[in-house]
């Protein structure tokens, strides 16, 4: 992998959602039809104009699955033969395998409002296709990490931000991610990430403040964390709260009978296009 796919490989695990990883053991049923698997689509534009896209495909609830080992669960759900075509108003773009799942663009000048429809063809698994608009950024207007001392035997990384919400309805994500990790797919797997949705419906058009602590993980002085700010769709947001709210991990998202809302015709995941503001933080 070149070292720009590598810089977005990296950029798009600091601010992917979080996923808590909990599996149960395989149970044996006999005569339960086979469900055909399907692509699960994943996106992020990383601020620099590139766009990732991830692919990986469903399995069956009865198909053992050990996610102890990422790379090898990676391995076997990630779609590498896809052709991956974006076309907005400047035109088509052929995204390039950069590797175990994931497609990336540079330089695709998004514009805020403008629609982009996605289109993935695979020998294996047919064709899917996703439409979104582009969400406008908005960015912190202030913003502060620091460690805090629970009294007890932990130290949590409290954050404390300002935003100004611009008019209209808006719905926000904010992810707190340790971003020094020596493996990046246990991160995507197995992240061990903080995630926080917020809905303007009590701040329209106002400036809002909060401070939070992030839980359950325990920091130590020195720790670079990545704290970004996301202003997404209602779609995604009700996506990302039914996530929350039920509590299911990364490979229970992509195993059956599991279902969430998409906006991807033919397959699952959500096709998404926003771009973070990312904030970095050396904890003291």
């Amino acid at each position: 992998m070149s070292q720009r796919a590598t810089t977005i490989f990296g950029t798009l695990i600091a601010v992917v959602v979080c996923m808590l990883s909990c599996v149960p053991e395989p149970l044996d049923v006999d005569n339960i039809p086979t469900v055909e698997p399907e692509i699960v689509v994943s996106s992020q534009i990383v601020p620099d104009e590139s766009l990732v896209v991830l692919l990986t495909r469903t399995f069956s609830a009865l198909q053992p699955i050990n996610d102890s080992v990422p790379e090898e669960l990676l391995d076997r759900i990630a779609i590498t033969d896809a052709e991956v075509i974006l076309t907005g108003p400047d035109g088509i773009d052929t995204l390039l395998n950069l590797g175990s799942g994931f497609y990336g663009g540079v330089e695709i000048p998004f514009e805020a409002g403008q629609e982009y429809t996605l289109l993935v063809n695979t020998p294996t698994l047919g064709a899917v296709t996703a439409t979104t608009r582009v969400r406008p950024m908005v960015s912190f207007d202030d913003i502060d990490a620091s460690l805090y001392y629970n009294g007890f035997d932990d130290t949590l990384a409290q954050i404390s931000h300002r935003i100004l919400d611009p008019a209209g309805k808006n719905q926000y994500m904010v992810n707190v991610q340790e971003v020094e990790r020596e493996d990046v797919i246990s991160n995507l797997i197995n992240p061990r990430a903080f995630l926080r949705l917020l809905d303007d419906v009590t701040f329209e058009g106002q400036a809002y403040s909060e401070v939070f602590r992030v839980v359950p993980r325990d920091y130590h002085p020195g720790d670079t964390i990545a704290v970004s700010l996301s202003n997404i769709s209602r779609e995604y947001y009700d996506f990302l709260r039914l996530r929350l709210d039920n509590r299911f991990s990364f490979v229970e998202y992509l195993g059956e009978p599991i279902n969430y809302p998409s906006n991807v015709q033919g397959g699952r995941g959500m096709f998404n296009l926003f771009i973070p503001d990312v904030r970095f933080f050396v904890l003291e």
